[in-house]
C-alpha cells in the first residue's frame, strides 16, 4: 500500500511539474515578455512623445491591422513627410483602422494635423470612397 501510495504521490508530482512548464513555456514567456517590452516602450513614447519613430508606429499598428497594411500605411505616411507622432497621436485619438484609411486616402500631412490638431476625425465613408479612388487610379 506505501508503494502505491509513493507512485502516486509522484505522479502527481511530475503532473503538476509539467502543468507548470506548460503553463511557462518558452512560447508564452516570450510572447508575454514581447507584450510587456511593448507597454513599456508606450508607456516611455507616452512620457517622451518626440522620441516616437515611425518603428513604433507600425508596430502600434500591427496590434489591430494586418502587418502588410501597417506597413504600407507607414511608407505612405514617410512618403507624404507625416511625422511619426502625428500618426501615434492619430492611432490613439481615433484609431490604426481610419490612419490607414486616411493614409490610403491620400491625406496629406497638414490634413492629418489638421485632424489631429483639431480632434475632428474625417468622414470614414468619405475617406473609403477617396481609398477606392487612389486604389483603382494606381492599378
Amino acid at each position: 500500500m506505501l508503494v502505491v501510495g509513493v507512485i502516486i504521490a509522484n505522479a502527481a508530482t511530475v503532473a503538476v511539474c509539467c502543468l507548470i512548464l506548460w503553463a511557462t513555456g518558452p512560447g508564452r514567456t516570450a510572447s508575454r515578455s514581447r507584450r510587456r517590452q511593448l507597454e513599456r516602450r508606450r508607456d516611455h513614447l507616452r512620457a517622451h512623445p518626440d522620441q516616437v519613430g515611425y518603428r513604433d508606429v507600425e508596430l502600434l499598428l500591427t496590434e489591430s491591422l494586418p502587418a502588410a497594411r501597417a506597413q504600407e500605411a507607414c511608407r505612405g505616411a514617410r512618403a507624404r513627410r507625416v511625422p511619426p507622432l502625428v500618426l501615434w497621436t492619430w492611432v490613439e485619438l481615433y484609431d490604426a483602422d481610419l490612419l490607414a484609411l486616411a493614409v490610403e486616402a491620400g491625406l496629406t500631412s497638414e490634413e492629418l494635423l489638421h485632424h489631429v490638431a483639431t480632434g475632428t476625425p474625417p468622414d470614414r465613408r468619405s475617406l473609403e470612397i477617396f481609398a477606392a479612388f487612389h486604389g483603382s487610379a494606381a492599378s
